[in-house]
């Protein structure tokens, strides 16, 4: 009997962990999309309003310590629980061949949706980070102790009137490849945000990982407020869920701005 309650109380630890790390990472979703929609040209002036958030995020003490413990923890501790538990579910709200019985209805729809999203937010979280924050992270020089960034670009017809809107240089490189030259880590992040989405591939991808994000976030939040107590009766529960997917077309439309209004 006791050894029956140890695990139950450690299960219950960790989906209050898993529930609480989501949470956490519900608010950043909303603070990070609303950062990149400024990226957009005709919603942040140009990108200024981006390259604004973003200097002064970039200047925040010890930033990658802050990093790795604010965001990279919890991500982990919650994508790890969560794919222990998309492992184990099984969904029944596809239809079947009458081998198993299927409930159609949308609260288990959103159930398996949510599972579903788990695994392209799993894999597309791994690769935004490598690719954003390693591969095309802009590189820093020291030229007459004045700290530049740079970032890697290709042409474009209307590159030669950003650089000029934005007072960057811009630096031929090898095999015909261009570099911009800024003063602060802001604008060299616009510059790479827009070569990211220059790719029709890449405006793809990325739709389909906001999406996943959004709907996981939406209906996440919901479920959250329930396994903590704030959602108790039906009429609280069934009022709240329009909020939760007001809230993710918003996420959604501030990431879609970003994605396809940046170039």
């Amino acid at each position: 009997m006791s050894t029956r309650i140890t695990l139950l109380s450690g299960e219950f630890a960790w989906r209050r962990v898993h529930s609480l790390m989501g949470l956490w990472l519900v608010l950043f979703l909303c603070a990070h999309l609303m950062t990149n929609s400024q990226a957009a040209l005709w919603l942040g002036d140009y990108g200024i309003g981006f390259i604004r958030l973003a200097n002064l995020l970039e200047s925040i003490p010890y930033l990658q310590v802050v990093e790795v413990l604010f965001l990279g923890f919890p991500i982990l501790l919650h994508m790890g629980w969560g794919i222990r538990r998309a492992l184990q579910a099984k969904t029944n709200s596809m239809g079947t061949n009458g081998s198993k019985p299927s409930f159609s209805y949308g609260r288990n729809r959103a159930f398996t949706w949510q599972r579903l999203t788990s695994w392209v937010l799993a894999v597309g979280m791994i690769a935004h980070v490598v690719q954003m924050r390693f591969i095309n992270y802009p590189a820093t020089r020291v030229v007459d102790n004045q700290v530049e960034y740079l970032s890697s670009v290709s042409f474009d017809p209307a590159l030669g009137a950003t650089v000029a809107r934005l007072h960057v240089q811009l630096e031929p490189t090898a095999l015909g490849a261009l570099t911009v030259v800024a003063r602060d880590p802001g604008t060299a992040l616009l510059f790479m945000v827009r070569e990211t989405f220059k790719s029709y591939w890449m405006i793809g991808l990325y739709t389909v990982f906001l999406l996943a994000a959004v709907f996981h976030a939406g209906n996440g939040l919901w479920t959250a407020l329930i396994t903590w107590g704030v959602l108790l009766s039906y009429r609280s529960q069934k009022a709240f869920l329009p909020v939760a997917w007001g809230l993710s077309a918003i996420l959604a439309f501030l990431g879609l701005a970003a994605i396809w209004g940046s170039y």
